[in-house]
């Protein structure tokens, strides 16, 4: 593979298949090809199959049910090695939703059971009876001035230990509504989200940002510049949901 190529990797489509986040890898796509990079998908079908890690520049897995997170950790326990080592180089990974609790420190289910994680972050899971959901809009910790927003369609209460959260919330829940106010988690370039959208579609510049941290790990600085007038229908999307979400929580305080 060429070093002009960017090389995503999507973990179990089939199975992590709620909300229409299939969007996601085809956002990748598309801003990956205005950055003049040939793009590479490779899908990982079943539990049992082989993940080309020396070769991968994004693992990406979209939201799923939680049923399905302990399958997909024995499933990533049998390949550790490698992706401890991946991790480690600060490669990418984007985990959207409740998927992000494979790589919690553990699940708490309603019915008392726990489901270990993999720990790579230093979160807990607490799944609840009902169902959450409401629009949501966050600020990057380690970007103040990227502003992200989505949805949020969401069964888990997480708690983070200190320092790791992806993002502070602007409006929604997050990851504990007003617990800590953070929203998702990140420790090296392993990134937890619960925003849906799906979220690189909703921000397409924050898959830019994903995109130019791929290739600057393995040594390439893009030097193609996106015109802002790319991203205008997605911008005008965000300040129509910001004037709705003001006209709704003014007129709650109201009520």
């Amino acid at each position: 593979m060429e070093n002009n190529e960017l090389n995503i990797t999507w973990c179990y489509p089939d199975i992590l298949n709620l909300h229409g986040d299939r969007g996601n890898i085809m956002a990748l796509k598309r801003v990956a090809e205005l950055l003049e990079l040939k793009v590479n998908i490779n899908k990982i079908e079943n539990y049992q199959d082989e993940i080309d890690f020396e070769n991968t520049d994004i693992l990406f897995f979209n939201a799923g049910e939680l049923k399905v997170v302990e399958p997909i950790v024995e499933a990533l326990k049998s390949k550790k090695e490698e992706l401890d080592n991946y991790i480690k180089k600060g490669k990418i990974i984007m985990a959207i939703g409740s998927t992000g609790a494979v790589f919690a420190q553990e699940v708490m289910r309603t019915d008392g059971s726990i489901v270990k994680g993999l720990g790579y972050l230093d979160m807990r899971c607490i799944e609840r009876e009902y169902v959450y959901g409401d629009d949501l809009i966050y600020r990057l910790k380690d970007d103040e001035n990227m502003e992200i927003n989505g949805s949020q369609i969401q069964i888990i209460d997480t708690l983070l230990n200190d320092g790791i959260e992806l993002g502070t919330l602007i409006y929604g829940k997050g990851n504990n509504g007003e617990v800590d106010k953070s929203e998702g988690a990140k420790y090296k370039n392993l990134i937890f989200t619960n925003c849906l959208g799906p979220v690189l579609v909703k921000n397409p510049w924050y898959a830019e940002k994903l995109i130019r941290q791929a290739m600057e790990n393995k040594g390439i600085k893009i030097e193609k510049q996106i015109d802002k007038d790319e991203y205008e229908i997605e911008r005008k999307s965000m300040e129509c949901i910001k004037r709705f979400i003001d006209k709704k929580t003014s007129e709650e305080k109201k009520g």
